[in-house]
């Protein structure tokens, strides 16, 4: 009975998943480590990026629009305290891999040891000194809040669509109950 809504409702969560991955390729991140001064992407692998999804689910006045994303995505926006538990090794491995991090002596060198011993000395350092949050969700929100108060000409469209959508819904149940009843 509401599928123009669910459609249109479905499109406008892809516009937002899209918004949400242009907020996680620019670089506004303060890097993990707390004593590193400078800014950082969360884009790496592409995984995270990649695992965000939009879905309309339930039906009739109980839809909603769900936004999935990998379940290490709290490890990212919260960071992660000092002492917790450690960071897989290989995830570590795969990261260094795609950021092109190579292990460096005390004199700022190119040191011997592949990239498994980087990856330990980055495990030791999260768990000694956690990692900052990121605040993915709160930086996006308060940036999406302002594109909604304020909607730009493809959006604008999106929700023309959207609230045409309902209307014509609205009709059609109208027209289905009301004249039937009559």
């Amino acid at each position: 009975m509401w599928e123009g809504t669910k459609d249109e409702l479905q499109e406008l969560g892809e516009v937002f998943v899209e918004y949400y991955q242009q907020i996680l390729t620019q670089k506004k991140y303060p890097y993990g480590n707390p004593n590193i001064k400078g800014m950082g992407n969360k884009y790496a692998t592409g995984n995270l990026y990649n695992s965000l999804k939009a879905k309309v689910v339930g039906t009739g006045d109980n839809m909603q629009l769900e936004i999935s994303y990998a379940d290490y995505y709290k490890n990212v926006n919260f960071g992660r305290r000092p002492g917790g538990k450690k960071v897989p090794i290989k995830a570590l491995m795969e990261w260094i891999k795609v950021r092109g991090l190579k292990k460096r002596d005390s004199k700022g060198r190119f040191a011997k040891g592949g990239i498994r011993s980087l990856a330990f000395a980055i495990q030791t350092n999260i768990h000694k000194f956690g990692i900052r949050p990121a605040n993915l969700f709160d930086k996006a929100y308060d940036s999406l809040e302002e594109v909604l108060e304020n909607p730009p000409p493809f959006l604008q469209e999106q929700f023309t669509q959207l609230y045409d959508a309902i209307g014509r819904d609205v009709e059609n149940f109208i027209d289905n109950t009301i004249t039937k009843e009559i």
